[in-house]
């Protein structure tokens, strides 16, 4: 039971963006994709997801080559969270959830009281109960997040990409998408793979780590192994150290004092 990428190489038009990507990812883990904009983080989750096609290689799901699913199959094994989303009609959040079902309906057909009752739970099991009759379009960031990903659960499929979650929340609410999404791993083992911006945030909450840099894998494997100051200055472009003075807690990933020094005088001077 794994998501297995095998050679992938896939971009746009003449732009080449992924080449040589291999990576195993095992049932029941929180894995951190880490790169720089534009490095090919969101393509990785769009060929997986297979809303795009690889130039070359193939994705595995459960054993299952992507290439030769239907989509309602895809639907069954994978889920996705967008970055954001805004609906063109004014769907309440128990809708939003429910649309969850659609790959496991035949056509013309709408969920039953059952299924209903089940998204109900699922709000209220991750303690938005209350946002459930609410228009989805009329939710802040954070809430529709919360609400993807309530849908995600829904869907019931084993495997979970998040692209981003967390890249227009306010403190707060980044920690609690990534705290509700480590405890779905744990208690559901369920399978997850978010892309992130922060490498803190895949200290705190995640088992593994992907960097990509340039298009390709640069390291995987053990987030506490992986996250080094070497790796993270090869893959932001910068000097970057971990602090790992304090006596309790994890380490924090932090810029240099210089580069941070540089920044604030940069921004100063504006």
């Amino acid at each position: 039971m794994s998501i297995k990428v095998t050679n992938l190489e896939a971009g746009y038009g003449s732009r080449k963006v992924l080449t040589g990507v291999n990576f195993k990812l095992e049932r029941g883990k929180l894995c951190a994709l880490l790169g720089r904009n534009g490095c090919g983080k969101t393509t990785l989750i769009r060929c997986i997801n297979a809303i795009i096609k690889p130039r070359k290689g193939s994705v595995y799901l459960d054993g299952k080559n992507t290439a030769n699913l239907s989509r309602p199959e895809i639907a069954q094994l994978v889920s996705l969270v967008p970055q954001s989303s805004t609906l063109a009609f004014d769907y309440t959040c128990l809708e939003v959830v429910l649309m969850g079902e659609v790959s496991r309906l035949s056509l013309w057909a709408s969920p039953g009281a059952a299924a209903e009752e089940e998204a109900r739970q699922v709000l209220a099991g991750m303690g938005i109960a209350h946002l459930t009759d609410r228009p989805f379009n009329q939710l802040s960031g954070g809430e529709k997040q919360l609400v993807l990903v309530a849908r995600a659960l829904f869907q019931r499929a084993p495997y979970m990409l998040l692209d981003e979650p967390t890249s227009h929340l306010d403190f707060y609410n980044q920690h609690q998408i990534m705290s509700i999404v480590q405890r779905l791993v744990k208690e559901a083992n369920f399978t997850v793979l978010v892309t992130l911006h922060d490498p803190n945030l895949a200290l705190y909450y995640c088992d593994e780590v992907i960097l990509i840099h340039e298009g390709q894998i640069l390291d995987k494997g053990d987030t506490m192994e992986v996250l080094t100051s070497d790796t993270l200055s090869k893959v932001y472009g910068t000097n970057v150290s971990i602090d790992r003075t304090r006596l309790e807690g994890l380490p924090v990933v932090v810029p240099e004092l210089k580069v941070a020094l540089a920044a604030g005088r940069q921004l100063t001077a504006v």
